[in-house]
């Protein structure tokens, strides 16, 4: 184990592999971990401190040796809430330098697979929330707020930089407690901490007013459709949209596949 742990520790040193979050690399070879989460014996710990220099080469060594495509699938997979997700991650880069471009066909290795499962969840959640994120207008600033199960604002930013690029907007992720705040004409960057004061949130505007009216006047009774709304629209994503905050239920037309909750 320990010849194991340190050819793993040579070779991510080598390759410039650095990863911010804490984890045990005994993991690829076995649960070193009690069923309560306690050291087992003779388990040592390793605590990797993040270093902007080798984490820029380590994305440089995937991208020029295995590709874009797989630099952005393990972006994906490193975005998604499993605990496990960075050991899952180092697995699949210590396959891929060996094996090369032809990593992602090797889809019998186990941790191949779950890259590739966490990176499709990720995946599918960022592009209902691009089309389920809403804005609110407070002092010519939009503000949005959101609570994803995966680590969303990164995925999802670019998509709002190039679609408002001359508006101001923050996207707060309550969960995880952080932003990316977008001066308008300029790049935009992350903060740690909440900056949006939840009373002022609380208080609707006129469009917001404007669209619940327009909700309610657009319905058809005889064609109203629950079941085709919670489709199009789960539930835990209208917490935060400011369409739907006055009832979970919404009467509304149906027509083929498409529903009051499509975009």
């Amino acid at each position: 184990l320990k010849g194991c742990l340190r050819q793993t520790a040579e070779f991510l040193q080598d390759n410039g592999f650095l990863f911010a979050q804490e984890d045990n690399l005994t993991k690829l070879f076995g649960n070193p971990f009690g069923e309560e989460g306690n050291l087992s014996l003779f388990a040592k710990e390793i605590s990797i401190k993040t270093d902007i220099t080798k984490a820029q080469k380590t994305v440089g060594a995937i991208q020029n040796k295995l590709g874009f495509s797989v630099f952005n699938t393990l972006l994906l997979a490193l975005c998604h809430y499993d605990d496990n997700r960075a050991t899952i991650v180092l697995a699949y880069l210590v396959r891929a330098f060996k094996t090369g471009l032809q990593i992602q066909e090797y889809l019998a290795d186990e941790y191949v697979m779950r890259v590739l499962e966490l990176s499709r969840k990720v995946s599918n959640e960022a592009d209902k929330m691009r089309g389920f994120l809403r804005f609110k207008d407070i002092n010519n600033i939009l503000i949005s707020e959101i609570e994803p199960k995966c680590n969303l604002v990164p995925i999802i930013a670019e998509h709002f930089e190039d679609r408002f690029v001359n508006e101001n907007f923050i996207i707060y992720d309550r969960k995880r407690n952080y932003s990316v705040v977008h001066p308008a004409y300029k790049q935009s960057y992350f903060v740690t901490g909440k900056l949006i004061n939840s009373d002022k949130l609380a208080t609707n505007d006129y469009f917001e007013d404007l669209w619940k009216q327009y909700f309610n006047t657009m319905e058809i009774k005889e064609r109203e459709n629950y079941n085709c709304q919670r489709t199009l629209l789960p539930k835990w994503y209208r917490k935060n949209m400011a369409s739907s905050n006055h009832s979970l239920e919404i009467g509304g037309s149906t027509n083929g596949n498409q529903g009051v909750y499509s975009r």
